[in-house]
């Protein structure tokens, strides 16, 4: 069944590529895109991180083949690694990104080259071709969820490459979970609570620490503030005055933020973000075309953390980029698992929209949307954790797993 499933998918892949046509809506980034990127800005902050303009080699579409014979690999919560698997994984991690950094510039899968790639899609350094002011950004609009599983899934395989370990997994950061809970019966998943920034991002001595965050961040017990407010942050007078919640009162607060973001406010359209397609002028106000999980908790927490995170052009220079990540594209395939009438986008201006990536090769790909929507398909799953903290959270007295 599971083979029959991979050659269907490998198909639909196939005749996607040969169907699209150079008049299509979605949006297609090309190699005239990269030729004619030009220094962009976010809210008035400039960025100057344009890729190479000129592309070597071929382009080569993208098409998700996994071994149905072996199983997937699972992305774990950072929270429940201890001793030997702990140890293990961060040493594998450090390694890791030191090989990345110390790639040459040159090379597009160095550390500092995939912090230039999110910044040229994130900071409208590329343009619409054949357009002169329509600038493309994959924030604030339904390109936000796939793009970013996209770019850490590349993240992921140059990590695999470089390490030498193609069952190397990225681990994700569950800090939507503000509460421990005992196992669900016959489950081996995690139920600990999540939402203290995880000690190896906070560790001085790691590859995995960035001094360059807010304060907050680097206090042990302190839960992050999903709901923290953005409109405070000044950039002459620097960070506000952060209120100082318990920790009851922030998980309490927490846990309202992802029941709302998910269940109560999470119909397709609000959850996935605005439509965005060639021709549509670039969304610049969040309220106007992010969906509701893109304003909470991604865009309060990036705040929260602060430092690199503050803003696109650079928030991948901080390790704990990719964990955080890793973690939001999770919440996207836990929302089409609650019901309520959950499903992605049928629309062919979604599903056809067009990025490129450089891949553990460094070879460039052509990838779709369409191509990032199952997980199976890429060949891993994520670590079952305790959801039931915020899904519950209007009509239980608990906050345990039911």
């Amino acid at each position: 069944m599971a083979s029959t499933v991979a050659l269907v998918l490998f198909i639909q892949c196939l005749l996607s590529i040969l169907l699209t046509t150079t008049l299509a809506a979605p949006i297609n980034i090309t190699r005239e895109t990269f030729r004619t990127c030009r220094p962009g800005n976010w809210v008035g902050i400039p960025s100057d991180c344009c890729p190479p303009k000129v592309i070597k080699g071929p382009i080569v579409d993208f098409c998700p083949q996994y071994d149905a014979a072996k199983p997937l690999r699972v992305r774990k919560a950072l929270q429940c690694l201890s001793g030997h698997e702990l140890k293990t994984y961060t040493r594998k991690l450090e390694r890791g990104y030191a090989l990345m950094r110390a790639l040459p510039d040159s090379d597009p899968r160095s550390f500092k080259r995939q912090n230039a790639i999110h910044c040229a899609y994130g900071t409208a350094s590329f343009i619409q071709d054949g357009s002169t002011n329509l600038t493309i950004d994959i924030h604030l609009n339904w390109h936000f969820l796939p793009w970013h599983r996209m770019f850490v899934y590349f993240h992921e395989k140059i990590l695999q490459k470089l390490l030498g370990d193609p069952e190397f997994s990225l681990h994700f950061w569950n800090f939507d979970n503000s509460v421990t809970a005992k196992p669900r019966h016959g489950s081996h998943g995690c139920y600990k609570a999540g939402h203290f920034v995880p000690p190896m991002y906070n560790d001085p001595s790691k590859a995995t620490f960035e001094a360059n965050r807010s304060f907050m961040a680097f206090e042990p017990n302190r839960a992050v503030d999903l709901a923290f407010d953005l409109s405070q942050w000044s950039p002459v007078l620097g960070p506000p005055t952060f209120p100082n919640n318990t920790v009851e009162e922030q998980t309490r607060m927490n846990r309202e933020i992802m029941h709302r973001s998910m269940i109560t406010l999470g119909n397709t359209t609000s959850f996935i973000g605005k439509p965005y397609r060639v021709g549509d002028a670039q969304i610049l106000i969040p309220a106007a075309g992010a969906g509701t999980i893109e304003m909470l908790p991604h865009n309060t927490l990036h705040a929260y953390i602060g430092g690199w995170m503050m803003q696109p052009g650079t928030a991948p220079i901080d390790p704990i980029f990719y964990p955080f990540h890793a973690n939001m594209e999770r919440l996207w395939s836990v929302w089409r698992k609650l019901g309520y009438g959950n499903d992605d986008p049928t629309d062919p201006d979604w599903l056809d929209a067009t990025f490129l990536f450089w891949d553990e090769n460094a070879v460039m790909r052509r990838v779709k949307t369409r191509d990032f929507v199952d997980l199976n398909a890429l060949g891993y799953r994520y670590e079952e954790v305790n959801d039931a903290s915020w899904i519950f959270f209007d009509n239980s007295t608990s906050p345990g797993a039911p």
